[in-house]
């Protein structure tokens, strides 16, 4: 086996096990979103001495949203994908899938440290939703995991455009 298989292959299965921790999260994501807001509803509706739940399905969005973000960097199925396939060069596409993955390198880097930025004074501040007092850390903790998984699927992206891999076997098992 060929140092390049060998590494796409490796980083495949890296790959392969984030998008089952992404899945998880984004579905946790979704249903504590419906439980919440059906919640929230309830409450209303028949006047319950509750507080509004409605924060967490607000909190619930940042998973969903940034996770999801990930996921679809790592599907292959953000903007760029249409513009590469199709050229009807081969060298046009390998150079464009290349530069594509530099971009998505280079923007998820910056978010990445942003979002760093951001969590660490989230955390430092302490600072608190209104309703619930949900700690606002919680979301932004997920834009800053989002964007660290898509700065690994960019990585492995790079790597395989690099390297000329296609993408293994193994990286799309489990896929729908």
């Amino acid at each position: 086996m060929q140092q390049g298989s060998r590494l796409a292959v490796g980083m495949a299965w890296i790959e392969c096990r984030l998008y089952t921790v992404e899945k998880f999260l984004c579905s946790l994501g979704l249903m504590v979103m419906l439980l919440t807001i059906f919640l929230s509803v309830c409450v209303r509706y028949f006047n319950l001495p509750l507080p509004n739940v409605s924060e967490w399905a607000l909190v619930a969005m940042s998973p969903l949203t940034f996770v999801g973000a990930a996921m679809c960097t790592r599907l292959g199925q953000h903007i760029a994908v249409d513009f590469v396939n199709q050229s009807r060069s081969v060298m046009l596409r390998k150079c464009a899938h290349l530069l594509v993955s530099l971009l998505l390198l280079l923007f998820s880097g910056i978010y990445t440290w942003l979002a760093w930025m951001l969590l660490d004074d989230a955390i430092s501040s302490g600072e608190t939703m209104i309703d619930l007092g949900t700690p606002v850390a919680i979301p932004i903790f997920c834009y800053f995991f989002g964007m660290l998984l898509m700065l690994i699927h960019a990585l492995c992206q790079l790597t395989r455009a690099a390297t000329f891999s296609a993408l293994p076997e193994l990286a799309t098992a489990g896929v729908e």
